[in-house]
């Protein structure tokens, strides 16, 4: 299931394990992140907002469909990052993803849904201090509440 765009970009950037064991659990630990998202599928046909805005919220609630998902990852992951001991490409797509969860930007998502996942939240805080994305982020405009980025304003 590994888009072939993606591995392209994993390569050139040596984010990907030239182990095989943890490039299988790289690709598994982002293949059950997509997992994720296309749960919120469905809920963009929905078009009364408090509905929307409902579904959305039981998928995170405990026992919703992402919510047990998000489980399962966050056993298998590590304390630090999501597969072994380095910095890989699913540090980044969770980092992304996450965030991008608890943004604002999917009306419903209660934006502090990842309180109830510590290893994730870790996960994430981790990926967040580095200076490398502090850089980034510096560079970008926080301050509007849909945008992609907002929940990074969260690293500051």
């Amino acid at each position: 299931q590994v888009s072939w765009g993606r591995k392209n970009l994993i390569f050139s950037k040596k984010l990907y394990p030239s182990d095989a064991k943890l490039a299988f659990q790289v690709d598994e630990m982002i293949d059950v992140m997509e997992d994720v998202r296309m749960k919120l599928v469905p809920t963009f046909k929905i078009k009364d907002q408090a509905e929307k805005e409902a579904a959305r919220k039981a998928l995170f609630a405990e026992g919703g469909e992402c919510a047990v998902l998000l489980k399962k990852l966050e056993a298998f992951c590590g304390d630090k990052f999501v597969v072994g001991d380095t910095f890989t490409i699913a540090d980044i797509w969770f980092f992304f993803f996450l965030n991008l969860l608890r943004s604002g930007f999917f009306d419903g998502i209660p934006k502090d849904f990842l309180d109830g996942f510590p290893k994730l939240k870790a996960i994430v805080a981790n990926v967040g201090s580095m200076p490398e994305v502090k850089a980034y982020y510096a560079k970008k405009d926080l301050s509007q509440d849909h945008s992609p980025f907002a929940a990074a304003a969260l690293l500051r």
